[in-house]
């Protein structure tokens, strides 16, 4: 099975960019598929986002960047 990326979701259509503001899960640790794993602000609210998919997780966001809506910050290894 291949990797999972793990992007910056479309919280809403007026959107365009979010702040990675914290990650829920260490590098290296599993995952379970719809687990919390990291959290997104955007103007109007705070979201925590789900894993896609189980594996194992490697980060290559940082905490506190903004993002465009869709950008990879990361991968779940199966």
């Amino acid at each position: 099975m291949a990797d999972f990326v793990i992007r910056i979701p479309r919280v809403s259509v007026a959107v365009s960019e979010a702040e990675l503001t914290g990650l829920l899960v260490d590098a290296g640790e599993r995952v379970e598929e719809g687990t919390p794993i990291y959290v997104i602000a955007t103007e109007k609210a705070e979201q925590e986002i789900e894993a896609g998919a189980s594996g194992i997780v490697q980060w290559t966001g940082r905490v506190g960047t903004t993002y465009d809506i869709g950008a990879e910050i990361g991968v779940i290894t199966s």
